[in-house]
């Protein structure tokens, strides 16, 4: 939930398109949305806001360093597996200094080094390897997936820090935690959501491409296309190319 929608990813979005290639399940999708909404006008939002009201911005910090940390380490394989040497010995940097000399990860001494964050996943690592992102997903109690992203978050519920808490209490501790320092990231942005004709479209197509932007490491060879328009576009675009190229070719010798 941490990603799912950050700052410069509007920056990318124009306009929503009422219908998306890659939103087969839109009419399952839509319901499931509005009742995600439903629960973060109740309960999520107004949590978060008093977190963000009440903790002290250090402490905060502290919180954000952590669940970072535990970000940094699952780069590690997730760039491994992509081939990523140097994304993946920053990753392991990060963790290394985080971890001993920032006290469990709450201060984020790498940073200063510099040792700059790698954002790597295991969605990203299916995508490099040519998995399709499959259909666009409304998670309940969740937010917005691909079926190829869900990979990721199947990996962390497996082998995440969750395994070495055996207190049911002392699980939902930390995922409430979690859930509501996740949700407060998010908390500028809602004036933006809530500003949009329709915000499903709005946070559906912001995700595809803040996702397609990622996996192509910050350089897609060409905009994502939403609707049937951007295909057409996009072949327009491949044939013209296709075509000053030939025209461009010197001529064979005739003879």
């Amino acid at each position: 939930m941490r990603r799912l929608i950050v700052l410069p990813l509007l920056l990318l979005v124009a306009c929503a398109t009422p219908q998306n290639n890659y939103d087969p399940l839109e009419s399952i999708n839509r319901p499931i949305f509005a009742v995600n909404k439903a629960v973060d006008d109740v309960v999520l939002r107004p949590v978060s806001q008093g977190y963000v009201r009440f903790i002290p911005p250090p402490l905060r910090k502290g919180v954000d360093n952590f669940f970072e940390n535990i970000d940094d380490l699952f780069a590690i394989p997730a760039a491994m597996l992509q081939g990523k040497a140097t994304p993946a010995s920053k990753s392991f940097g990060r963790v290394l200094v985080n971890t001993t000399l920032g006290a469990g990860g709450l201060i984020d001494w790498a940073s200063d080094l510099p040792i700059e964050k790698q954002e790597q996943d295991f969605g990203q690592t299916l995508g490099q390897w040519g998995v399709s992102s499959g259909p666009f997903l409304m998670v309940p109690f969740y937010g917005p997936l691909t079926l190829r992203d869900s990979s990721d978050r199947i990996v962390r519920l497996a082998w995440g820090p969750i395994d070495y808490i055996d207190d049911l209490a002392g699980q939902i501790a930390y995922y409430s935690v979690y859930i509501t320092n996740a949700r407060s990231q998010l908390l500028p942005l809602d004036a933006v959501i809530q500003e949009q004709n329709d915000p499903y479209a709005f946070i559906r197509d912001s995700y595809l491409q803040r996702r397609w932007f990622k996996i192509h490491d910050g350089n897609p060879p060409y905009p994502l296309p939403m609707g049937d328009d951007d295909i057409e576009a996009e072949l327009e675009t491949e044939q013209a190319q296709t075509t000053a190229l030939s025209a461009s070719a010197p001529a064979e010798a005739q003879p």
